[in-house]
């Protein structure tokens, strides 16, 4: 009986359709690396992503605990001193004054310079009181329309952050922008964060080398999203991103 259906197995392939399932077969083969090797791609790319944001963290915390601190123990002692100046010692107060304006120029760069690794902010009180200090230091209008109830994994916030502050960014400074609008939702049916920055400058931006978006393209791609800039000249510029929670949660 096994004889007669292994007659009846060979009979039913020809040799052509033989070669033709060896081709399927491999193919199929090929499709399932390059699968596993894109879900492997990406998982490198979020670690990456991840590691550059504790280095990150942790740099911003050294300098707020080390050189920041001491700066202000500094400014402190300088203040003191300028108190104890005796009258008619004018050359003397006046130098301690521009020590002291200098020294206060020092903080404030070092602030910029922190707050540009990674925001504290951000950290200690999400979101929403990050973007508004954003816009509070934008040079233009920025309306604020977050619709976003909770707190949202630690990635998925720096990832917004950056977007927003490299939008804003190029508004102020390439797009002679006059308002940006940043909008931030949810879409509870997809579990997905919809971010959308829009200028009404001349537009013309592009998805291209040299561009800080492309760092902001390859980090929302870690995350498993998808950035798009529509940017028609002399109509402005919209720079969108979506992206999942769900995976993003799963990561945390």
């Amino acid at each position: 009986m096994l004889l007669l259906e292994n007659r009846l197995i060979r009979g039913a392939f020809t040799a052509d359709r033989l070669d033709a399932i060896k081709l399927i077969a491999g193919q199929l083969s090929v499709s399932l690396d390059n699968a596993q090797l894109y879900s492997e791609l990406t998982a490198s790319r979020a670690r990456i992503v991840a590691t550059a944001d504790q280095t990150r963290r942790r740099l911003e915390r050294d300098l707020h605990d080390g050189a920041q601190q001491r700066l202000v123990a500094l400014a402190l002692q300088l203040q003191a001193a300028r108190a104890a100046v005796p009258l008619g010692s004018g050359e003397l107060a006046a130098q301690l004054d521009d020590l002291a304006a200098g020294l206060t120029g020092a903080l404030d760069e070092l602030r910029d310079f922190a707050r540009g690794i990674h925001p504290a902010i951000l950290s200690e009180g999400g979101l929403v009181p990050a973007l508004k200090g954003l816009a509070r230091r934008c040079p233009i209008p920025v309306e604020l329309d977050v619709r976003v109830a909770r707190r949202l994994p630690d990635q998925i916030e720096i990832a917004v952050y950056y977007l927003a502050a490299e939008a804003l960014t190029n508004a102020a400074k390439h797009a002679q922008a006059s308002a940006v609008h940043i909008e931030i939702e949810t879409v509870d049916a997809s579990d997905v964060l919809l971010v959308r920055v829009r200028d009404d400058g001349r537009g013309g931006a592009e998805l291209a080398g040299g561009s800080g978006l492309v760092g902001l393209q390859d980090r929302v791609a870690a995350l498993g999203g998808r950035l798009v800039v529509q940017s028609t000249p002399g109509a402005g510029t919209t720079v969108q991103a979506e992206l999942p929670l769900g995976r993003a949660r799963a990561a945390g």
